[in-house]
């Protein structure tokens, strides 16, 4: 952030500059992320970002693990058919606020499994998928964490043997703590520019 202009300074008003990556803070991925021929943010129409049927899994995840199938399936298959956001809360943001949380929250986060989001593709109808750690990849495993995004993102990921829904959205590093319920609604805002392959969002939730 720069100030540009400042009130105090004898400006006519207050100015700021604001200069960051699209993958900053609480932000989403789109298909274009990583699939050259993806769906940028903001070719999706307004209605897409009112998610009128979330859900929500709470279910602990450790440093470095990888979210799988064998541990997480039951939970999944729990996710009603008609979800079209999916909040994963697991835990791991309260390593934001310790000490040394750069090595831990960023560099030993959770991530899923690319048969996580083949599963999701092909027996349920997602948007959106939301989780409070930094990244669907694992930094302990970064080649496998492009793997994942793509099974999440691209129109013909890895792995695929059968026909898919539609790519899944991605929203990293969310702040879930203080919910404890089921949202009755939830609408993601992102910031809109040309050619979106991920930006900052505004999540807001309606509780019961």
């Amino acid at each position: 952030m720069k100030q540009t202009k400042c009130l105090q300074c004898g400006d006519t008003s207050n100015n700021t500059d604001l200069l960051f990556g699209a993958h900053t803070g609480t932000h989403i991925d789109a298909p274009l992320h990583f699939d050259p021929e993806g769906a940028p943010l903001e070719s999706f129409p307004p209605e897409f970002w009112i998610c009128e049927h979330p859900w929500l899994i709470e279910q602990e995840a450790t440093p470095g693990e990888i979210i799988g199938l064998e541990r997480w399936l039951s939970a999944l298959e729990r996710v009603p058919e008609d979800t079209d956001l999916l909040l994963v809360k697991t835990g791991f943001e309260q390593h934001r606020a310790e000490p040394g949380a750069s090595s831990t929250y960023i560099f030993q986060n959770p991530g899923f499994a690319p048969e996580v989001g083949l599963w999701l593709r092909t027996h349920r109808k997602l948007r959106m998928i939301g989780f409070d750690f930094i990244s669907l990849t694992s930094y302990t495993d970064r080649p496998l964490g492009r793997i994942a995004h793509r099974a999440f993102l691209a129109q013909n990921p890895e792995g695929a043997s059968g026909p898919l829904a539609d790519p899944i959205l991605i929203v990293e590093d969310m702040h879930l703590a203080d919910l404890t319920a089921v949202p009755k609604r939830v609408i993601v805002a992102p910031l809109r520019y040309t050619s979106a392959d991920g930006a900052p969002v505004t999540v807001l939730a309606e509780l019961p």
